[in-house]
């Protein structure tokens, strides 16, 4: 698909949260359309529930939104409907969508990790049948593993992580006065519990930012940008970090802003980031040795920084992997 489209991204957008998630997926996907010369309108379907809700709760609004979601297809004539996580989008609603407009493509990706699929596995599975392609951050091998129908298997693909030029704009490697040393931003969840607790105790001496372990410590907008920006390395470290493939949006976040990023060895992972752009590590033994040795070869550290950068604005941009999404639809 070359021509000039008009695309209807139906996603989160966040809107309620006034410019503090500004740099999620949604936005930067509905930038990557428009830098590739598309129309494209977002639908927030959480704020459009909530808002025709006559009390403002969110449960409550959900049928009146599906019906606007239908609404606007009808007005605007999609060439491509891409949802986002979209779960209180019915089933149903995508059906009439494609009876009253089959010629529409839809699309639909989805970036938690591979259980929330497993957990709404009946949900995904009529999903899948609905959609023309499905995008996920998970490995699409393990995804298709999950449905029995091996004729909806070729419409899964893998989806990375994206930047966006116009909002992940740190170059940390270029530092001369880092705002921290290392920085970690994450909740307390799981295996981040030792890391954290590694972080606070196991490395003196270091001015190191821990952000995200209580409402305290939010980093929520630009200020999570700046921070970024501002520090030499930076942790990222996953609930699960035994998926194929599978990372939060973390990884993008950090190299994409300059930073020298530490992460778990989770399986497939340098063929997504190598280990000349991002230093991967086995144990909070060997992540410990590598933050020392970086923090005293910061030549070596700037280098791995900056070639971390490189890749992630190269391969992972907006409107390189928006690209490659709707190429996908005519494979």
């Amino acid at each position: 698909m070359t021509e000039r489209l008009k695309i209807l991204h139906c996603a989160n957008f966040s809107h309620r949260k006034s410019g503090a998630a500004y740099y999620a997926t949604d936005r930067k996907i509905s930038n990557g359309f428009t830098r590739n010369g598309h129309m494209v309108v977002d639908f927030s379907y959480r704020d459009m529930a909530r808002a025709h809700s006559p009390l403002k709760i969110k449960a409550l609004g959900i049928k009146k939104m599906n019906q606007l979601l239908v609404t606007t297809v009808e007005r605007m004539r999609p060439d491509v409907l891409v949802l986002g996580h979209t779960e209180l989008v019915a089933n149903a609603t995508l059906r009439k969508i494609r009876a009253t407009h089959p010629d529409i493509k839809i699309v639909m990706w989805f970036v938690d990790w591979i259980r929330k699929i497993k957990a709404n596995q009946h949900f995904f599975s009529q999903r899948v049948a609905l959609v023309d392609a499905l995008f996920t951050s998970t490995d699409a091998a393990l995804v298709q593993s999950i449905f029995s129908d091996s004729s909806q298997h070729a419409k899964i693909h893998f989806l990375p992580n994206i930047c966006d030029s116009s909002i992940d704009t740190g170059r940390a490697f270029e530092q001369l006065r880092p705002h921290h040393d290392i920085v970690f931003v994450g909740r307390y969840d799981g295996h981040r519990n030792a890391l954290i607790r590694f972080l606070r105790k196991g490395l003196p001496g270091f001015n190191i930012g821990l952000y995200g372990q209580s409402a305290y410590s939010l980093l929520l907008g630009h200020d999570y940008i700046k921070v970024l920006a501002a520090s030499t390395m930076a942790i990222n470290y996953s609930r699960d970090n035994e998926i194929s493939l599978y990372s939060s949006d973390r990884i993008v976040h950090l190299t994409a802003n300059g930073c020298l990023t530490f992460s778990p060895q989770t399986p497939n992972m340098q063929t997504i980031f190598s280990d000349e752009e991002v230093v991967y590590f086995s144990n909070m033994g060997d992540l410990k040795e590598k933050l020392l040795y970086y923090a005293a070869h910061p030549r070596e550290a700037a280098l791995i920084a900056e070639a971390g950068h490189k890749r992630a604005h190269k391969d992972y941009e907006s409107g390189v992997v928006t690209r490659q999404m709707l190429a996908a639809l005519n494979s």
